[in-house]
């Protein structure tokens, strides 16, 4: 095992796609999307065309600035290493800054995703939740001690295929055991407010007509995605620009069919589970689906397994991708490049294995001493990374006048934006105190996200400007000259 193997390892322009694509799709397509749908209907449309669109603008705009930045110095493996040699100067603090924020909100979302993985497969299994956290994190922990990334991408493509082949088997089955008419019969008998019609209408949510700032909100929560450290990673590796261009095309056909089925499935489960409660609990949503479906004769037993399996695929695609995440930056950007101890190569092995231990243990313990954990929370801190790294990336891709204090200060605004955006409640209205996000009508992500480019702006604007040798070379990767 050595830094490569663990960052990259021997992957192929078609296992990046779709390692990039399934870390994405198989937590918010194979869990959110499902939930929303059967909880909301098909208002949720917009967030999904959020991820897409925000996935279509990373692999058009950003994904080949960051290769040639790559191919320019063969040491830039991560994002934090890619701001430290993007901004010469301030060079030690820029990537431990972004290190230590990938390290600690990976850390905390791949904890929350473990805890409500562990919670749902002990609903359905009754093994205690520590016992289950323990079994996920040893089975990562251990993959990626022996294989590095290609624990993560030599599977990518049989997990995409299986998330859309298996989505679809189970929305067929539940669609044609039930019938079309008694689904809509069913769906009218389970308090959809509104009617039928608008609950299928992408233009309702909830039953009520989305409005601009809605379709704004919804819209911008897919826009995260853009500002995921494990995936942007995956660009430092591509070797051409044609690589990229056909990573991309499978990365669109895979999202647009995968989405569609998984849309499918979640409309589906709202008519297939009545008469039982409607639910606003992702667990009880899952542990209703799983047994809606074993009690069936006839093939219930093994689609109710092979639903439970998709779940966990999805979940373990997203915590896969977070854990990796925190030993990449802890090992690369912390340890060795943040100079905290002299790495000797012949001890690369070891020390790469008790970091991804001491990460394993952590996630762990968090994830184990959680209380109750609930999507919004988990949303929360996709959100205060999102904000953080996605402007910061962007403007650091194409605005040449940005310096190490502005790529400083978009880290820590985005950071401390969404919390405080979505839960200080600084204006007095009517005797009740309001959030901005209430005033304004908006989630936390778009005001944040605002705030992050705003800051990053004026701050570069008011300190010293970069050096030409980093404008020189900004400019030399903006024009493609060395490709």
């Amino acid at each position: 095992m050595n830094v490569k193997k663990l960052l990259i390892g021997k992957t192929s322009k078609l296992e990046i796609s779709f390692t990039s694509s399934v870390f994405i799709a198989g937590f918010i397509g194979m869990v959110v999307l499902p939930f929303y749908l059967y909880l909301f209907g098909a208002g949720v449309f917009w967030e999904f065309l959020g991820v897409a669109i925000s996935l279509i603008l990373v692999w058009n705009l950003e994904s080949y600035k960051l290769m040639r930045y790559a191919k320019k110095n063969r040491k830039i493996v991560t994002v934090p290493g890619y701001f430290e040699h993007r901004f010469k100067s301030m060079s030690y603090v820029t990537r431990t800054l972004a290190a230590v924020e990938t390290a600690i909100l990976s850390i905390v979302i791949a904890s929350f995703l473990l805890k409500e993985f562990a919670f749902v497969w002990n609903l359905i299994t009754g093994i205690s939740q520590t016992t289950l956290i323990g079994i996920v994190i040893i089975i990562i922990c251990c993959g990626l001690g022996v294989f590095g990334m290609n624990f993560i991408s030599k599977v990518s493509i049989i997990k995409a295929i299986f998330l859309t082949v298996g989505v679809l088997t189970v929305a067929f089955y539940m669609f044609f055991r039930v019938g079309s008419v008694e689904l809509v019969k069913n769906m009218m008998a389970t308090n959809v407010m509104g009617s039928v019609s608008e609950y299928l209408n992408v233009l309702f949510h909830n039953g009520e007509l989305l409005s601009a700032t809605d379709l704004a909100s919804l819209i911008s929560i897919g826009l995260l995605a853009s500002g995921m450290p494990f995936m942007l990673g995956l660009f430092f590796f591509e070797k051409e620009a044609k690589d990229i261009s056909h990573g991309k095309m499978y990365m669109i056909i895979f999202l647009l069919i995968f989405f569609v089925s998984a849309a499918f499935f979640g409309a589906v489960s709202r008519g297939y589970l009545y008469p039982q409660e409607l639910t606003n609990s992702l667990s009880g949503y899952i542990y209703m689906v799983f047994y809606s479906i074993r009690e069936n004769e006839g093939g219930g037993v093994i689609i109710s397994g092979i639903f439970l399996i998709l779940i966990s695929v999805g979940f373990m695609s997203a915590i896969e991708g977070a854990v990796h995440a925190v030993c990449s930056a802890i090992y690369e950007d912390i340890v060795v490049e943040g100079r905290l101890f002299v790495a000797k190569k012949r001890n690369e092995k070891r020390n790469i294995i008790i970091t991804i231990i001491i990460t394993g243990v952590i996630v762990f313990l968090l994830a184990a001493y959680l209380n109750a954990t609930d999507i919004s929370v988990i949303l929360v801190f996709i959100a205060a990374l999102g904000c953080s790294f996605s402007p910061t990336m962007v403007m650091s891709l194409f605005w040449k006048r940005m310096n190490a204090t502005g790529c400083v200060a978009g880290l820590l605004s985005g950071l401390i934006a969404v919390p405080f955006f979505k839960y200080a409640e600084v204006i007095l209205i009517q005797g009740s105190k309001l959030t901005l996000c209430d005033i304004l009508g908006v989630n936390s992500v778009i005001p944040s996200m605002v705030v992050t480019y705003l800051i990053i702006i004026l701050v570069s604007l008011l300190t010293r400007k970069p050096d030409e040798e980093v404008i020189n070379e900004f400019m030399d990767v903006r024009n493609r000259i060395t490709e």
